[in-house]
């Protein structure tokens, strides 16, 4: 396929080389943001601008694209670019998801008014335009409470207040400061007091769900203790066919017509609770793991369909199931580290990638997928699996000091 493709491509995100590398990328532009990280080579035509959330700078600047070239398809892999993509295309009439199913994707408040509207069970939510509103939400929510930007990703900017008090303490705090410079309102949903957290990671064409499995996260993702993680579950499992159900409803009452879909559930007395949905690959290395455990490689199908073409789904047996977890990781430089040898050898271990080695600086502002190493294990069952994760993370030392000690 020999197209013009733009991507958009959001700050410090990094496409896998499999996919920056593939051939049906065609001619590539991009528009991306300054401190990006992602290096390019000199038949790229990269565009900058302040920021890819800036419709009408993102419109001027896909204006002044098409004056050099056309452009037949918008690739939009990350969380924030997703509204932008959608713009464009309804703009400049691209084919691919326009800007009212890309906003139903990713503003969350948008998207929990059509899944309630559609019959899925969601926490009770409601808007708040900026943190002086949030007491008036907790009068009609209840406290403890979680707020977040309606646009955002990686649980950055997200935070649980667990009452008045907590929300006066935190309003003085540098993460308040930061929610109040945020060019988008919030939404505050009800905190779910949850004994289980899962994500169902699905393909979506003309409508239909093509491929779709289920996991179970190590811990609840705002409450992990020390990593993060998960654990494939078998398809059998009745939770996996539970957020099956759902995942589908979901996608019909958005509306998507074809992309990859990461979808979080929350286990509660009452039964499952949908969570939110995004259009686009799950961050981290989930996506590998769903590789290695049903040989789909979701990174690719997005590709695929955002470029109109049918995923090629090379499915293989389930072998029991297939885990991994991220290990910890802080600011500052990393002065002892347990290898990559030593992680090798530990039971059910079947990959060690060290994302981070001794003498290097790790910057602030890390987010919910961020790691200092991931690990993939299998195992015969998902307890199996989890309790080689946290011997694994028992095992696991790393140091880190501030930057200027």
């Amino acid at each position: 396929m020999d197209a013009n493709v733009l991507l958009l491509h959001v700050m410090k995100n990094v496409l896998p080389d499999r996919i920056r590398a593939a051939e049906e990328l065609g001619h590539l532009t991009v528009i991306t943001e300054p401190g990006h990280v992602q290096q390019y080579g000199s038949d790229v035509d990269v565009h900058v601008v302040e920021s890819v959330q800036n419709l009408e700078a993102m419109r001027a600047k896909m204006l002044e694209i098409l004056r050099e070239r056309p452009i037949d398809r918008i690739f939009a892999p990350f969380e924030l670019g997703q509204t932008a993509a959608g713009h464009l295309r309804s703009y400049f009439g691209l084919p691919g998801s326009g800007y009212e199913v890309a906003n139903n994707f990713s503003n969350k408040y948008v998207m929990k008014q059509r899944l309630a509207a559609g019959g899925l069970p969601v926490t009770d939510f409601r808007l708040v335009a900026g943190l002086h509103q949030v007491p008036e939400a907790a009068a009609h929510l209840g406290w403890p409470l979680v707020i977040k930007p309606v646009i955002g990703g990686g649980s950055i900017n997200v935070s649980v207040i667990d009452g008045p008090e907590h929300f006066e303490e935190f309003c003085r705090t540098p993460a308040a400061e930061r929610v109040r410079a945020l060019p988008v309102p919030l939404v505050a949903e009800r905190f779910v007091r949850m004994s289980a957290e899962y994500h169902f990671d699905g393909i979506v064409e003309n409508g239909q769900v093509l491929f779709g499995v289920g996991s179970r996260y190590s811990s609840p993702v705002l409450s992990r203790d020390g990593f993060l993680g998960s654990c494939v579950l078998p398809s059998q499992d009745p939770t996996h066919q539970r957020m099956t159900e759902l995942h589908a409803q979901a996608v019909s009452s958005l509306g998507l017509d074809s992309g990859v879909t990461h979808m979080e559930f929350f286990e509660t007395p009452d039964g499952l609770l949908a969570g939110e949905i995004a259009c686009r690959p799950a961050g981290g290395s989930f996506p590998e793991c769903i590789r290695l455990h049903t040989g789909v490689d979701i990174w690719r199908a997005c590709l695929e369909l955002a470029l109109g073409l049918s995923p090629k789904l090379e499915l293989k047996a389930e072998e029991g199931v297939h885990a991994h977890c991220h290990l910890p990781v802080s600011p500052g430089r990393i002065v002892h580290q347990t290898s990559q040898d030593e992680l090798a050898v530990m039971p059910s271990v079947v990959r060690v990638d060290m994302l981070r080695r001794k003498g290097e600086v790790v910057p602030p502002h890390l987010n919910s997928a961020s790691a200092s190493a991931v690990v993939y294990l299998q195992a015969e069952s998902p307890e199996e699996a989890e309790a080689a994760m946290r011997r694994v993370v028992e095992a696991y030392e790393i140091e880190i000091v501030p930057e200027d000690s």
